[in-house]
């Protein structure tokens, strides 16, 4: 009779569970904004894209690469739906798919001398909108970055597969791979109805002098690697959903996408209920130590941070941090590639404030990077208000 009773509660158990997972369409791969200006906005993995689906056809393109990666995804508050069948619009006032948006490419590829250093950044969103009301849900940004040397200036061929590793690698530096880890921990709980929102960037002349000249020459791509690395950051350390923000992909309040079957969705966003405003000040080298080995130095970022409610204009946390990283260059390699040092230097600094957002980290730390004398209560109400937005 016991057994009975536990099998009858362990099948009761499971039928609730089954009952709150809300279903997920799984869409595949799409392009952020208008389609036809896909192929000039993200010319290699474009090329990607019409590789895979002109050798392989729709078997195995990038939105099929998404959905079987996806297989092995659970969520306990999700049922994925990975294109068994289509989407439910009956039954329920909402229903949701899920895609992995594209939303920046950047490469920058400069001469130091014997070789050539290429830098590749890709931007997205893993995105879930309701279908039948055409608004965003949920966007969890997603941002890989890698650097590659050639002795030669690489070829169009040469980076089109060098993105396309980076789109489809399995660690925790490929797009797809940061896909499905956002698509594991999602919550679409209605009840979170407070949003988070990264406004404004902006990177003042002494940081922008010290990165490559192809992006000196493309401030908002420049801008938009920054933003969206402390986004991608900030949302995977805290598990909250960060609206796109408004420049780039989503014009007046209205974003466009292209999945790779050709469907067209415009997707209301919202404005945040809360911003984040970033301030990218300057960079500094220092050398700290020198033998016959090689050469230690630390590369410096200075950023200011704010954490705000715009509507009523309350100020959470603002403050200017600063942080250092350290990195050893061999004896006789060309010291001048700096970028690679900068870009540790102030990611390293978006990483350890969000560890100690998250309750965690290095409290000495915040206390000797930040100017604020009361950085300690700062955090505090920050912490309070992004738990708040989970």
């Amino acid at each position: 009779m016991l057994k009975k009773l536990l099998v009858a509660a362990c099948s009761l158990l499971a039928l609730i569970s089954s009952v709150a997972a809300e279903e997920v369409t799984v869409g595949g791969f799409a392009f952020a904004g208008d389609f036809k200006s896909a192929a000039g906005r993200f010319p290699l993995t474009y090329a990607v894209f019409e590789k895979l689906n002109r050798d392989k056809g729709q078997s195995h393109n990038l939105s099929r690469e998404v959905i079987e990666r996806m297989r092995q995804t659970t969520n306990a508050s999700i049922q994925f739906n990975l294109g068994d069948k289509g989407v439910n619009l009956k039954d329920s006032d909402r229903a949701l798919m899920s895609v992995l948006l594209l939303t920046g490419e950047t490469v920058a590829t400069e001469n130091f001398g014997s070789y050539y250093k290429t830098f590749v950044n890709l931007r997205g969103d893993a995105l879930i909108f309701d279908y039948k009301n055409q608004i965003v849900v949920r966007s969890y940004p997603l941002s890989v970055v890698l650097f590659d040397a050639t002795p030669a200036m690489p070829t169009k061929e040469y980076l089109s597969a060098f993105v396309e590793n980076l789109l489809k690698r399995t660690d925790g530096r490929g797009l797809i791979s940061q896909y499905e880890r956002r698509m594991q921990a999602a919550n679409i709980d209605q009840k979170a109805a407070k949003t988070v929102q990264v406004r404004n960037i902006r990177i003042d002349a002494p940081a922008l002098d010290a990165m490559p000249a192809p992006l000196k020459a493309d401030i908002t791509s420049a801008e938009s690697i920054v933003a969206d690395g402390f986004a991608s950051i900030i949302s995977a350390k805290l598990g909250i959903s960060l609206l796109p923000r408004t420049v780039g992909h989503a014009v007046g309040n209205v974003m466009t996408m292209r999945l790779e079957n050709g469907d067209d969705y415009k997707l209301k966003v919202g404005e945040g209920d809360y911003v984040f405003d970033i301030a990218l000040k300057k960079f500094a080298k220092i050398k700290t130590a020198e033998n016959n080995v090689a050469t230690s130095f630390v590369y410096g970022a200075y950023v200011d941070l704010a954490f705000l409610e715009p509507s009523l204009g309350t100020s959470f946390l603002s403050t200017s941090i600063k942080n250092g990283e350290t990195a050893l260059v061999p004896t006789g390699q060309i010291s001048n590639d700096d970028f690679p040092g900068y870009q540790d230097a102030y990611r390293g600094l978006f990483l350890k404030l969000t560890e100690v957002l998250a309750g965690g980290g290095d409290g000495k730390w915040i206390k000797t990077a930040s100017s604020s004398s009361n950085i300690e209560d700062q955090i505090s109400a920050a912490r309070k208000i992004l738990e708040e937005c989970k």
